[in-house]
Parts: C-alpha cells; sequence; structure tokens
C-alpha cells in the first residue's frame, strides 16, 4: 500500500464514521500502523474497541449535537483522515424501489438524511479539526450508482439519488474548503462490492462482478487514499483509484 502525504504523518489521527464491515476493517488495518496516534470510531452501536489507540463513541446520525459531541473528543490535535462508511440500501422496512409506484416519503427521507444529509454535518462538526498545516482527507463513501452519467439501468431511485446529492455535497465542499482550508483533500470512494449486511442480499450465483471481502476493501480504499493529496480534492473515485463520472 503506498503512503501518501496525509496518512504517512507521524501521530496519525483518524476518525472512522460507521460501525459496519468496512468501518470495522479500516480500522483494523489502521491498527497496523506504527504511526497511528489515535483512531475514533463512530458509530450508532459502539463495541469494545480493539487496540488502545481506538475510542469508540455512540452518534445519532440525525442529531448534530453528538457530531459535535464527538469532534471534542479530539482535544484540539489535529484531523489527518476522517473517512465516512454509514450508507443505507435496504432494511426490515425498506428495499431499493425497482418502479416508481414503489416509491414512499418515508424511504426517500431515509435514505437522504443517511446517505447524503451526514457528510454536510460532519464536515461541519469536524471542520475546525482538519484546518492545519498538516495533509489532511476527508473520504466519504459514495457508490456508482449514484453517478448520473453512468445511469444506464434506472431503478434504486431513493438510493441513486441520495448517493448524486452526496456527490454534490461532496463536490461543493471541496471548492469551498479549496479556500478555507487549502491542504484537505475532499473526495468521494466507491467501495465496489463488498460482501456485507449491505451488499448480502443482492450477492446471488448470477452476480458476474468481483466481490471484496472486507479486508480487501480496507486494503484497496487506504491504497487509494495514499495516492491523493489536496491537489485531487473533489474527485470521485472506485476502490481501485480509477475516475468515476458524476
Amino acid at each position: 500500500m503506498s503512503q501518501g502525504q496525509a496518512l504517512a504523518v507521524d501521530g496519525l489521527n483518524v476518525v472512522i464514521v460507521g460501525g459496519g464491515t468496512i468501518a470495522r476493517s479500516l480500522v483494523a488495518k489502521l491498527c497496523e500502523r506504527a504511526n497511528l496516534s489515535r483512531l475514533l470510531m463512530l458509530s450508532r452501536s459502539p463495541q469494545d474497541p480493539i487496540d488502545p489507540r481506538v475510542q469508540e463513541i455512540a452518534i445519532a446520525i440525525d442529531d448534530p449535537a453528538t457530531l459535535a459531541d464527538a469532534a471534542q473528543a479530539l482535544d484540539s490535535e489535529p484531523l489527518h483522515c476522517l473517512i465516512n462508511t454509514i450508507g443505507v440500501l435496504h432494511g426490515p422496512d425498506i428495499q431499493p424501489e425497482k418502479r416508481l409506484k414503489q416509491i414512499s416519503i418515508e424511504q426517500m427521507q431515509r435514505s437522504f438524511m443517511t446517505n447524503a444529509m451526514l457528510l454536510p454535518l460532519l464536515a461541519q462538526a469536524f471542520s475546525k479539526s482538519l484546518k492545519h498545516k498538516e495533509p489532511a482527507i476527508i473520504a466519504s463513501l459514495s457508490a456508482r450508482v449514484g453517478s448520473i452519467e453512468d445511469n444506464q439501468l434506472g431503478g434504486w431511485y431513493s438510493y441513486r439519488a441520495s448517493k448524486a446529492a452526496h456527490n454534490m455535497f461532496l463536490k461543493t465542499l471541496s471548492l469551498e474548503w479549496r479556500v478555507s482550508h487549502k491542504n484537505v483533500c475532499v473526495v468521494a470512494l466507491h467501495p465496489g462490492t463488498v460482501r456485507s449486511q449491505l451488499s448480502e442480499p443482492f450477492i446471488t450465483d448470477r452476480y458476474n462482478k468481483r466481490v471484496l471481502s472486507g479486508k480487501e476493501c480496507a486494503d484497496a480504499l487506504l491504497g487509494v487514499l495514499g495516492d491523493l493529496s489536496a491537489e485531487n480534492t473533489g474527485g470521485f473515485y472506485d476502490w481501485q483509484g480509477l475516475p468515476i463520472a458524476w
């Protein structure tokens, strides 16, 4: 794995948002790094940390106050890398809408809150911690299906639209922070298809794309981030580091 400036600094401070397969795989890989100083893991269901450098904090994604409280845990230390992995595609009461008649306002609201609106709230909460002279990255997991240009099949209305909104929030943030946070690279990442709770119902015997393990995904995403600098801010990349059209 390459080591870009933001991940190669001494005393590396990281925030991972989420508690699923990708988030915990990223934490495990980062804990292998000797230069990791501190890692905050923000999730709705904290567990016992796997390393003394890790602190797990409970958040509510629709309550900005919990995000602000989590940011206070850094104690004015500079933040070098924030990765948001939280997203929703399905659940006990929702499934991706294949047709227009399946759309409901409740599902759209839930999708947009989780997949889109959380990102600017995170940036708002951690803005001060990311504004310093050392290189830094804020990366948020998007999805290829959120690309308007790439949409050739339709369906999955709320998920596609909420990820497209996520991408617009991120692109707009990157333009503002070019001026105010000059050392920060703001990027969207498509993690590929990962064997996880989010994707498991859709990985059938007929699925013909590569399926990554959590460890493979974490290795790939950290490798992509390791190749980025502030000059790449505002980009949208897949797990192989290839650009994706907005």
